[in-house]
This record gives structure tokens, C-alpha cells and sequence, in this order.
């Protein structure tokens, strides 16, 4: 029903994940393919970009608020997604989930104090702590039989410091791609409420889930662990909109609430684009068949990518989520994180996000994207294999 094999050439426009190539290689590497920043090679859906054509014919861009209907489209899609009940008082919008999370930690923190990470993390969490004057608690994921689990002796540990004030949690967890349980998340919220440390649950990635795994939004794990976290939500990377910058924080707790509130009033506010509320409204309202067809999609190309592993000897991290796949390629013999990065760059031709750019934890991995049309991946695993092949 819908168009996943157009591929629109974005060498040349803004895109900064295509651009990446050429501020990291230099100019003449026009052959190289990306499959690297987290925004998608697919058209968004047509019910979207009719409602943001509308908006652009009939509308004034001036500045603009949340409406009853842009909540009721909120609320809804929580509810038919993810059971979970929000009301309108709790949400607070934003541009994007990181300002959110900047703004969260000068809500619940103080320079000085410490906040966990688990890594293998993503890069902005790390810096966000940096910037925000934070000390960095590595609560490391543990691989064991090929799939990521949390080292909850390490998390008390790193809890138990009076200095620890609040965790990143990711779910789905980017770049690994794990579900994290109901019980899993309980038991890391008894460890963050005994020490006082507040949960700021990333939760862009929750509309991608694959089967056998069911993402459970923080807050449906009941009302005690709803009131020490804020949960940050958005349309962008499940409808490819990211650059629109529109996401919503979700806050039960009308004492956290109100602390994030003033924090976003100190740096003049948080704000959303125009497009972006007409987008997410469609999106949330309209575009939900669109969605459902592209999670086939991305099933068929997890499995490419999981052929390709099997025959070249690297091993495949099965995502429970997300659009990621997260390659483990240490046993290919590289002499270290840069040789491969230089072979897939140089040799492959094929632009990766390197694991190492997630932490130490990350080193001999590779996150590939597969939210692009099945011709552009088949391409890029078939040099890649050539490439291994010729070594």
C-alpha cells in the first residue's frame, strides 16, 4: 500500500547524516553509503505531508500552543499503543527529547552531582552529563549468551553513592536494541527509589518493537514508579520526522513536573515547531497503517542483516527493538576499534556508526541502520561482504 523502495538522494541537501561522509572522508567519496544516523531513507507517510501542505497553504507561522485536539491525538495513541493512560496536565512539550533531558537533569540535579549511564550509552546522554557539570556512573551492560542484561549489583552500587541523583534509562535501549522487562525495570526502579535517584526514561524508540518483545512504558508499571520518572516521548524517529522537532515529556508527578517546568522557563522556555504539532497530530490520528507496514518492512531487512552475519562470521545482537541492528564484529580480527572503522570507510565503502563512538563497552562493534529502502541495504551488505571476502 504504501512506497519503501523510493529512495530520495539527500547527497547534497541539509541531511547531516549523508553530509558526515564528506566532513569525515573529504570530498570525492560520493560512492559511499550511509546507514548511520538515526532518521530513515523512507518518504514519511502521505497522510502526514498532506496535513503539513495543508498547514503551509492555509496557516500563519506565528507562535503557537498545544490544542485539545493535538492532546487527544497524544492521549490516544498512548492508549492504543502502549496501555498506557496519560492526561494532558502531565505532558509538557519540547523540540526534541535531548533539550528535554538537558532541561530534566537542571530539574533533579546540581552541578557536581552524579548521574548512571549504562553502556554501551548513547552519545548525547554522555554529553548532556558533561554539559550539565555531572559526574558519569557507568552501570555497563552485561552480554551473556549473545543478549544484554543489567548488572544490578553495579546499579546499587552506583545508586547508593549520595552524590547520585538521577539515571538515563533508554527503552528500547539504543544502540543494543534490548526490550527491558516489566520485572527488569521494576527491579532497577526498588534500587533508584530507596537511593532517591530520579528515572529519566527515554522512550523515543518504543514504537518499534519486535515480536515476542512488548515495550512497557514506565509509567504502566503503576503509580509509585510513575512518581519518580518523566518519560520522554516523540513522534520523530518512528515517522521519520525528526527534523520537525517535536516531543513530549510525560510527568505524573506534579512536584517533578513543576520542577521541570521552571527549569524550561529558565533557558526562555521549550518550544515546538508549527510543522511539528500538525505533524504529530496526523501522524498520532492518521498515520498508524502507514506504521504498521513499515515494521513488516523492517523485518525483512533485520533478516538480510542476519544472513549477512551468519556468513561472514560476526555475530548479530537480535534487537528486541528499535530500528538498530547492533553487529558484533571482534571476532573478524581487526587490530583495533579504528582498523575497522577504516576498512568498512575505505575498503567497503560503507559509512557505519562506529561502536566505540557508544563508549568503551562499544569497541569491535558496528550499529547499522535498517531503516532504509531493502535495494540500499542489500547493496551496502554485498560490498561489505566482498570487501571481508577479499581480505
Amino acid at each position: 500500500m504504501y512506497d519503501f523502495e523510493t529512495l530520495v538522494d539527500r547527497r547534497g541537501t541539509t541531511s547531516s547524516k549523508w553530509h558526515m561522509i564528506e566532513t569525515d572522508m573529504g570530498p570525492g567519496n560520493e560512492d559511499v553509503i550511509a546507514l548511520s544516523v538515526a532518521d530513515m531513507e523512507f518518504k514519511p507517510a502521505p497522510e502526514i505531508v498532506e496535513a503539513l501542505v495543508h498547514a503551509a497553504q492555509h496557516d500563519i507561522f506565528g507562535y503557537d500552543y498545544a490544542t485539545d485536539q493535538y492532546f487527544d491525538a497524544l492521549v490516544g495513541w498512548m492508549r492504543r499503543r502502549h496501555a498506557l493512560d496519560i492526561k494532558p496536565e502531565w505532558v509538557t512539550l519540547s523540540d526534541g527529547v535531548m533539550p528535554a533531558v538537558n532541561t530534566a537533569l537542571r530539574a533533579v540535579t546540581r552541578p557536581g552531582d552524579s548521574v548512571i549511564v549504562q553502556s554501551p550509552s548513547y552519545p548525547p546522554f554522555v554529553a548532556a552529563a558533561r554539559n550539565n557539570g555531572l559526574t558519569l556512573l557507568d552501570n555497563t551492560l552485561k552480554l551473556e549468551d549473545g543478549r544484554y542484561v543489567m548488572d544490578y549489583e553495579d546499579l546499587e552500587a552506583k545508586a547508593s553513592d549520595p552524590r547520585c541523583t538521577a539515571i538515563m534509562l533508554c527503552n528500547p535501549h539504543n544502540p543494543v536494541g534490548r526490550v527491558w522487562s516489566a520485572d527488569e525495570l521494576r527491579r532497577l526502579a526498588d534500587i533508584c527509589i530507596e537511593h532517591g535517584v530520579t528515572i529519566l526514561s527515554d522512550e523515543i524508540h518504543a514504537d518499534f518493537e519486535h515480536p515476542g518483545h512488548k515495550v512497557t512504558m514506565f509509567s504502566t508499571l503503576g503509580e509509585r514508579y510513575a512518581m519518580h520518572c518523566m518519560e520522554f516521548t516523540a513522534p520523530t524517529k518512528t515517522f521519520n520526522l525528526a527534523g520537525l522537532l517535536c516531543s513530549n515529556v510525560i510527568i505524573p508527578n506534579p512536584e517533578l513536573k513543576r520542577a521541570f517546568d521552571v527549569a524550561a522557563e529558565n533557558i526562555a522556555g521549550l518550544t515546538v515547531s508549527h510543522f511539528g504539532l500538525v505533524a504529530c497530530q496526523a501522524a498520532y490520528n492518521h498515520a498508524e497503517p502507514w506504521l504498521d507496514e513499515l515494521i513488516g518492512v523492517l523485518q525483512g531487512n533485520l533478516a538480510l542483516l542476519r544472513d549477512f552475519a551468519h556468513a561472514t562470521g560476526t555475530t548479530l545482537i537480535e534487537p528486541e527493538g528499535t530500528y538498530l541492528g547492533w553487529l558484533d564484529c571482534r571476532s573478524l580480527g581487526f587490530a583495533d576499534a579504528d582498523a575497522l572503522c577504516s576498512f568498512m570507510r575505505d575498503k567497503a565503502r560503507v559509512y557505519l556508526d562506529e561502536g566505540q563512538m557508544f563508549g568503551t563497552a562499544g569497541a569491535g562493534f558496528e550499529r547499522v541502520n535498517l531503516a532504509c529502502p531493502k535495494h540500499l541495504l542489500e547493496r551496502a551488505l554485498g560490498r561489505m561482504g566482498d570487501a571481508l571476502a577479499a581480505r
